[in-house]
């Protein structure tokens, strides 16, 4: 390691006698990186070791240097090793590319090395090899020195009784927070109006929310949904796994004809027809109905992946999207950006979710204790943050606990240092719960988490990596890639993909170079006062050192401005796909158009 930061020092010179030492110690240890197939995801021996450090002293592990071998697989590439893409593709594995990156914490080492380094590398591999100096610009946009050089990236900046209508609201998707947002936000801003909705498919994600009608749709404006009929069993039927798959769904057509035979005349009682798939919004295609959709998913989200099927559903997208009863809506500026990708004109305005269903405000009565919001295959986050306290710890003696369920970590603390870290594992995951913690640390898993919205809203000071490689995920989503060929554009409104990415997809979310560019979209880094961290380290630096009062009181400033715009927002679609008049919706007249960006 001193080799290597003595080399740093000098800005990375071609080393032999440091090559040959990597070799050397890559030699010595090729059975610790080798792949195991008989192992979880693959794991190499060294990988299961390093992910280990944190195992109690009754089960001890003989160390590993996981970070050191990544570095030294770097050197020997940067050294002009003939299998340069090899090496930096085994180094990519031993930073967990088969498990969602978890093993990946390099930025908070004390190697001059991070993924970063590794990955601009591999995915440039016929080019010429890049030095952590020429990478200082890989950051998101809004994170860079001097602010976003392009506009597109700038930071958000939102614009400034009696029932007399009751509709009822027939919804169709399988994200329940999707469908709860529109209608609190319909039921608050609409006050002269009633809204009696219900869940067509009953079994929604998220499987871990407590009672969902408690939780997403209390509101004395709102019938919590508990209907069970024969439309309700077809989706059930055809539907089997809605709450945990994103399988396609096969026939539509036939699933179309099939709803509209057992719903009958129940379809001329039906006030709006909500969808929050875009593919299920063929089930009232052609319908004399309002149609409202609000989309958090793909646009090709549960579309059978053959050219025609997809061909036969663009257009008829389209046609839907510019129809006059039809009210489409995405929640944010980077899937904003995928379907003016994909089928350009009409752009869909982008309506940020407010998640009001929360009904929870940040009050920290457990001020001494941060919540983390893991990942899916978490497994060694809680172990670093936990060994990193013990490092900076200066008082002997440090507490420590150990989950006997499945062996994971769950709380990290020491004496000395101010707050104790826990995972939503050890609470009720209710969100006034959530609420009440000092503040939550999030590794997202993909680029726009309702949880973000959810914790941003509740006015809970956010901590999220700041580190490029940190919004690289695996979510399989350039099976949703595609452009429709017959797409367009208004002169007004140039496609929102920057020409000079045209040879690059939205859609590749493991390539550095896209997420370089998408990361500048996502509300991550659009959102004012989110607080970012390089490395575990940094982040224990800075959370004793924030104003938190501040932060709090600026993201409450943001969420009651930007509110404004969503709500005339949301009534402007109401108005232009209902038979609600202005004076029932108060409309603010000086802004009657959904945001488009």
């Amino acid at each position: 390691r001193e080799a290597l930061r003595e080399n740093a020092a000098n800005g990375f010179p071609v080393d032999g006698r440091l090559a040959a030492l990597a070799e050397e110690l890559l030699a010595t240890h090729e059975p610790m990186i080798r792949m195991d197939p008989e192992s979880a995801y693959g794991a190499s021996p060294g990988m299961v070791a390093s992910s280990r450090v944190a195992t109690p002293p009754a089960a001890p592990v003989a160390p590993f240097c996981l970070y050191g071998a990544v570095a030294a697989l770097w050197v020997l590439a940067r050294s002009g090793h003939p299998d340069r893409r090899g090496l930096l593709g085994m180094a990519e594995f031993l930073l967990g590319k088969t498990m969602r990156n978890t093993m990946d914490f390099t930025e908070g080492t004390a190697w001059p090395i991070t993924s970063l380094d590794v990955l601009a590398n591999l995915q440039r591999a016929d080019g010429d090899f890049r030095l952590p100096a020429e990478l200082r610009d890989y950051r998101p946009p809004q994170l860079l020195p001097d602010g976003p050089r392009d506009g597109r990236f700038r930071k958000a900046s939102p614009g400034i009784g009696d029932v007399a209508a009751r509709l009822t609201v027939w919804e169709v998707g399988v994200h329940a927070s999707l469908s709860a947002e529109p209608l609190h936000m319909w039921a608050r801003f609409v006050p002269r109006a009633a809204f009696e909705h219900r869940n067509l498919i009953r079994d929604q994600y998220p499987r871990w929310l407590p009672d969902k009608c408690e939780t997403l749709y209390d509101h004395p404006r709102l019938r919590c949904d508990t209907v069970e009929d024969d439309i309700t069993e077809l989706f059930r039927r055809r539907l089997p796994h809605s709450s945990t798959s994103k399988d396609p769904i096969e026939s539509i057509d036939d699933l179309v004809a099939e709803f509209r035979a057992i719903a009958g005349r129940r379809l001329a009682g039906v006030g709006i027809f909500l969808c929050t798939v875009a593919y299920l919004c063929l089930l009232a295609e052609g319908l004399d109905l309002p149609v409202l959709g609000y989309f958090g998913h793909p646009l090709l989200f549960m579309v059978p992946r053959d050219d025609a099927t997809r061909e036969d559903f663009w257009p008829r997208f389209v046609r839907m999207a510019s129809s006059p009863n039809v009210g489409f809506a995405v929640s944010d500026p980077f899937l904003q950006m995928q379907y003016d990708y994909q089928v350009g004109s009409p752009r869909l305005p982008a309506i940020r979710t407010h998640a009001l269903y929360t009904e929870a405000t940040h009050f920290p009565e457990r001020a001494e204790e941060v919540l983390v919001m893991d990942r899916p295959h978490e497994c060694v986050l809680m172990c670093l943050i936990f060994r990193v306290l013990q490092q900076r710890s200066t008082e002997p003696g440090a507490e420590f606990e150990w989950s006997v369920d499945d062996g994971r970590l769950r709380v990290a603390s020491v004496a000395g240092y101010p707050y104790r870290f826990l995972t939503r594992a050890l609470t009720d995951r209710s969100f006034r719960t959530f609420a009440k913690f000092r503040a939550v640390v999030l590794w997202a898993y993909d680029m726009d988490l309702i949880t973000f919205y959810e914790f941003y809203s509740m006015g809970m000071p956010m901590f999220m990596p700041s580190s490029l490689p940190k919004y690289i995920f695996q979510q399989d989503h350039m099976d949703y890639d595609g452009k429709w060929a017959g797409r367009r554009y208004e002169r007004y409104e140039p496609q929102l993909w920057p020409e000079e990415a045209a040879s690059l997809s939205p859609f590749d979310e493991s390539n550095l170079d896209v997420v370089r560019l998408t990361a500048g979209f996502s509300d991550y880094f659009r959102f004012p006062h989110v607080q970012y961290f390089e490395s575990i380290p940094d982040l224990l630096a800075k959370l004793p050192e924030t104003d938190f009062y501040e932060v709090v009181q600026q993201m409450a400033r943001f969420n009651k401005d930007s509110l404004v715009e969503s709500s005339n927002a949301w009534r402007a679609l109401l108005r232009r796909t209902t038979a609600l008049d202005r004076d029932l919706l108060h409309l603010d007249a000086s802004r009657t158009g959904p945001s488009a960006g």
